[in-house]
């Protein structure tokens, strides 16, 4: 396998790549990843490949069979045809998509070697591959009518031959009965003339003249027998001669038939194939067409380019010997550098030799390109006026930033003259908008060697620019020599494209993320007052809300604005250093706001104003030992100044306040006033922050006291005060007994035996108290079903035994006793009411039917009785 190419579709690229092959070597395969222009893979998908190449001797090779081996990162393969190894050639790649069979695009020109072997060589031909294809396409149509024709033609001779066979046979056939009855009658006749003679000769023997007599008679009947039988058979002979030409007339007819039919499939087939010769002859004349229009016009540019290239080879080698070779070392090794560091640079076509204002310099000048040097020599004696030189480029992406290198060399010293300054520059900016300047670089006036110069713009919006040389402060008779060229381009990153701000726009409407530029155009509405239409604006947002960032050209001033649901806030201005000038230098509009020396003439005496900030610092500091902060009243002894300032303390919506506070004449509180919903309290704490004490805002106090450093504390172990104490207490009548007077130290000071009343009274009534509760319990069994006196689910219940008062509930019962005649079970309230011993009462329930008995001694039950169940 050969060495891999990268191929690049940028087709101002001009270090072309080499391949070198043997004539004698067959079947050797080309790898190639195709590239964009700006160096990424180039993605085949959905599309194939051709390769061209442009031999010596005016030969040329297209050839689709070539492979892609990974189309999403353009991975190519091609087995070099035999004619590849014929010559050398300029080859390349065309891109064409499969959907249509359109070409779209191709690849850089590269350079095919090849070299001389011992061994024969292949002879040097044309080879197109679609042609071949064609050709065998054509051969093989050639071959197919041939084949039907000669297909045909047999068919047709056969027949012919089976034909013409059998009217042979029957010619034959019907020939040889003729000459039978012909060789028979002929026959007869010479037998019967024979007979005859001998019969003569005999009778003429025994009795010649009787016989010649007889004979003489006979012979006429003799020969009327003979003319009779030769006329028999004559007239048989016509008749089968007369058939045999009708039946021969027939044949022909039928073989005329055929023949026609032969005739007219053969036309068919003939005009089939004339169609499709006339087909294949038109396809081919396309084909030779298109490789005139190949020879005529694509190979003789080809040769015009390689001759050009053979020329400027000419000229490199004769200018070789001129050049000062150490000058250049420094340029080259930094181009070395530029180009094996950074791939993607692009080589510009520097032949700046127009002139666009002056005539007068036009015709001063003498400017000339130099090939091998890629540079513009300038050489006149200038003339008053600005002047200035421009070279053209095309095709460049939007919104990329653009890295531009150029030379410089100024080898002449200009004298200067008084009130004029020298300036050369080089500027970049939008062809179709020439106050459009993307970026410009100032040159050295004093002489300096050959100096690389890099100039970055951004293209933004542009895609074609000028790169201009100018030239200004010229004088009469100043003579300039310079020199600028070899200029190299190279994308470096694309960015978000800069949208511009078209004339009759709201910038209210503008919502959408991204760079905005304005550039004076007309009828811009909500811009921030004061302002005009020159301003870039970045826009950053989501859904709901977003900013808007305005930085006004001319004014030098940058204003923010935020939206949300709601709408549009206003316009703000964002201070800066100027504005904080004049804040220190001028008074400002509002009234009582003063300069700094207005306020510092008015704190004069009061404070030591230049260094307020120094002693009270924002962030904390310490203050000088015996220093004071004082607050001051009205000072008047009769004034009631209420609160006198302090120190305020705030976070988690409650505050602490530690202030002084007038509330009185000759009266000054210190106040701790904590908010805002009493859930604070003063605490005191130890060293490593624990709580000891706290006060809290009912009053509470939390730690504890030593009393023994409390003065003025009461003596209560010396003590003892007098008390009134109640010995007795009338629960009934709710009146206490008599009083006493006791001293505190008294054991009791509360007489127990007063206590006894209480006690006894309260048990009374929690032995009340559980006796109703049996008592009302009882009661509700007597009447609440849903409290009922017996429950019994799923069993036999012999309702004779219940003679307590109260409700019974039976729930899927057997009932002994009972008012059924069958043994079923039951869903039944029963309620029993006893009045005494030998009176109780039964009465059953269950649905819509109701039983009653009675029961006058326990061991004796009365009837059941049905009671009426009729609807009223």
């Amino acid at each position: 396998m050969l060495q891999a190419l990268n191929l690049s579709t940028n087709k101002q690229t001009t270090n072309l790549s080499r391949v070198e092959v043997r004539d004698s070597d067959k079947g050797e395969i080309l790898e190639s990843f195709i590239l964009n222009p700006d160096g990424t893979p180039y993605d085949l998908t959905n599309k194939s490949l051709v390769f061209n190449e442009n031999k010596d001797g005016n030969k040329f090779v297209s050839d689709d069979n070539v492979k892609i081996v990974d189309e999403r990162i353009g991975h190519i393969t091609y087995q070099l045809h035999d004619q590849v190894h014929s010559a050398r050639g300029t080859a390349w790649f065309d891109i064409i998509d499969k959907s249509n069979g359109s070409k779209i695009d191709s690849t850089t020109d590269f350079y095919i070697e090849v070299r001389d072997s011992l061994k024969c060589t292949v002879y040097n031909t044309t080879y197109i591959a679609d042609l071949e294809k064609l050709k065998q396409q054509m051969e093989t149509l050639l071959k197919q009518a041939d084949g039907e024709l000669q297909a045909e033609l047999q068919k047709a001779e056969q027949q012919l031959d089976q034909e013409l066979q059998n009217f042979r046979n029957q010619y034959n056939s019907l020939s040889a009965d003729f000459q039978n009855q012909f060789k028979a009658a002929q026959n007869a006749r010479q037998q019967d003339y024979t007979n005859q003679k001998n019969a003569i000769n005999q009778d003429w023997t025994n009795n010649k003249n009787q016989i010649w007599g007889q004979w003489n008679g006979d012979k006429a009947n003799i020969d009327k027998q003979a003319q009779d039988t030769i006329q028999a058979i004559k007239d048989n002979a016509k008749q089968v001669l007369d058939k045999d030409q009708a039946d021969w007339n027939a044949k022909q007819h039928s073989w005329d038939d055929t023949f026609s039919r032969i005739v007219k499939e053969w036309q068919v087939k003939t005009n089939s194939l004339n169609n499709t010769v006339k087909d294949l002859t038109t396809k081919f004349g396309n084909i030779i067409n298109e490789l005139t229009d190949l020879m005529n016009k694509k190979l003789p540019d080809m040769n015009a380019k390689t001759d050009a290239v053979q020329a400027k080879v000419n000229e490199l080698r004769a200018s070789l010997g001129q050049i000062d070779w150490t000058s250049f070392a420094k340029d080259l090794e930094l181009k070395k550098w530029i180009f094996n560091s950074e791939p993607g640079w692009v080589q510009l076509k520097s032949n700046m030799t127009q002139w666009v204002n002056s005539n007068e310099m036009i015709a001063a000048a003498r400017i000339s390109y130099d090939d091998v040097s890629r540079m513009n020599i300038y050489d006149y004696t200038g003339v008053v006026g600005i002047e200035r030189s421009m070279l053209e480029v095309s095709d460049l992406t939007p919104n990329t930033l653009y890295r531009l290198f150029f030379e410089w060399e100024n080898s002449k010293q200009l004298t200067k003259i008084a009130d004029n300054d020298y300036k050369f520059r080089v500027s970049v900016y939008d062809k179709n908008n020439t106050d459009n300047i993307l970026a410009y670089q100032d040159l050295p006036v004093d002489p300096v060697n050959k100096e690389l110069f890099c100039l970055n713009f951004d293209t933004n919006n542009v895609t074609d620019v000028f790169i201009e040389l100018n030239t200004g402060g010229l004088n009469d008779g100043i003579h300039f020599t310079w020199k600028i060229g070899n200029w190299l381009l190279k994308p470096v990153q694309e960015h978000v494209p800069i949208v511009a701000i078209k004339n009759n726009t709201d910038l209210n409407d503008i919502k959408a993320p991204g760079l905005y530029h304005c550039y004076g155009t007309s009828n811009i509405t909500n811009v921030p007052g004061g302002e005009d239409n020159w301003f870039n604006m970045v826009v950053n947002s989501d859904n709901w809300n977003g900013s808007q960032a305005f930085y006004a050209t001319n004014s030098n001033q940058l204003y923010i604005r935020t939206w949300t649901n709601s709408g549009f806030k206003q316009w703000r201005r964002v201070i800066n250093d100027v504005d904080y000038n004049n804040l220190l230098t001028s008074k400002a509009d509002k009234a009582n706001t003063y300069t700094r020396n207005e306020i510092e003439s008015r704190l004069s005496g009061k404070a030591n104003t230049s260094d307020v900030n120094a002693r009270l610092p924002f962030s904390g500091g310490n203050m000088t030992k015996g220093s004071w902060i004082t607050w001051s009243g009205s000072g008047a002894n009769s004034e009631k100044d209420g609160h006198l300032g302090g120190i305020q303390w705030t976070g988690a919506s409650d505050y602490i306040k530690v202030f002084g506070y007038n509330n009185g004449a000759d009266n000054l509180d210190l106040a701790i006033q904590l908010g805002d919903d009493n859930s604070n309290h003063v605490s005191f704490r130890r060293a490593n922050g624990d709580e000891v004490a706290a006060i809290y805002l009912d009053g509470r106090y939390t730690g504890t006291i030593d009393w023994n450093h409390v003065n003025g504390r009461p003596d209560i172990n010396n003590a003892n005060p007098l008390v009134k104490v109640i010995n007795s207490f009338d629960v009934a009548n709710v009146k206490e007994g008599p009083h006493q007077t006791w001293p505190v130290k008294q054991p009791w000071l509360v007489d127990q035996m007063a206590l006894h009343p209480f006690a006894d009274a309260i048990n009374a009534l929690n032995l009340n108290l559980r006796t109703l509760r049996i008592e009302l319990m009882n009661l509700k069994r007597r009447v609440d079903y849903n409290s009922p006196q017996g429950e019994f689910n799923n069993t036999t219940v012999n309702i004779n035994d219940l003679r307590s008062t109260g409700i019974y509930r039976l729930a899927n019962c057997y009932i002994q006793n009972g008012p059924y005649k069958t043994n079923n079970t039951h869903w039944i309230y029963l309620q029993v009411t006893v009045f005494d011993e030998n009176t109780v009462y039964q009465m059953l329930y269950e649905g819509d039917n109701m039983y009653g008995r009675k029961s006058s001694i326990p061991t004796n039950w009365g009837k059941w009785h049905k009671y009426l169940n009729q609807e009223v």
